[in-house]
């Protein structure tokens, strides 16, 4: 058997301070040995375990995770440490965009960040001229009404055209909704929760084009991709709020540039 190591010993060893050690065994993490004096003493094998612990709470691993994975079998700990991967990408994607936007607001003022939630959409098709799509979302609000489904938001996707537009015209609705007795459904969608740089809109709707301009020289001007199609977002009971979304991802600075 290996000697046992005094605290300050096994902190000089593993470069971890004897505070980190305390708080590690007060949350059931390590488990050193007590000497007859009453002294803690830890074991080579230890070392791996402490710098293991160390390293997912500086990856931001909570506490009460690590705990069931110190216990788990190495199956289960690999399924845990794809899943912590996951969140962890996520976050370094969240901050990437982030600190881009907040450079491009530094300059401009233009835009904000938006984390959209996961949200289940009714589709319809309806095609009319840019900006006259006011008598479809009055149309199919008050379809919806009538059947007594509640509305969150309204939505518009360009699909096609440039003088007469085809679009979807949608609306947000609650998951456990029942969508019964709608006529003319083009599609019903789980919209997945997205990062978006988002443009409040203004001006007259029938002058939408510039919009869109805007927001996509805005998102390529700034380092930014598309992940997908802008959206014309409606929100209030009479969808006079009109916010321009686009789902978007990074491109990482490339080495050399300012």
């Amino acid at each position: 058997m290996s000697e046992l190591m005094t605290i300050q010993t096994f902190s000089k060893r593993t470069g971890i301070s004897k505070s980190a050690l305390r708080y590690y065994e007060s949350e059931n993490l390590l488990h050193p040995i007590r000497s007859k004096n009453g002294y803690r003493l830890y074991s080579e094998d230890q070392i791996a375990t402490v710098r293991l612990i160390s390293s997912l709470r500086l990856a931001g691993v909570p506490i009460k995770e690590i705990q069931i994975y110190l216990k788990e079998n190495e199956a289960v700990r690999q399924q845990m440490i794809k899943n912590w991967m996951k969140t962890l990408r996520q976050k370094h994607h969240l901050l990437s965009v982030s600190l881009r936007f907040l450079e491009s607001y530094q300059e401009s003022g233009q835009g904000y960040l938006l984390e959209k939630n996961a949200e289940k959409i009714v589709w319809f098709a309806a095609e009319a001229n840019p900006g006259k799509f006011g008598n479809h979302f009055r149309q199919r609000k008050r379809e919806l009404e009538r059947l007594n489904i509640p509305i969150n938001n309204g939505y518009l996707r360009y699909l096609s055209g440039r003088e007469s537009i085809k679009a979807q015209i949608g609306f947000g609705v609650s998951d456990d909704v029942e969508i019964e007795g709608v006529s003319e459904i083009d599609s019903i969608e789980i919209m997945s929760p997205c990062l978006c740089i988002a443009l409040s809109y203004t001006s007259p709707i029938t002058e939408i084009k510039k919009g869109y301009a805007q927001l996509m020289n805005y998102v390529i001007e700034h380092e930014l991709i598309p992940a997908g199609p802008i959206i014309e977002w409606y929100r209030r009971e009479d969808f006079k709020d009109l916010d321009l979304l686009m789902p978007v991802a990074h491109i990482p600075r490339m080495k050399g540039r300012g």
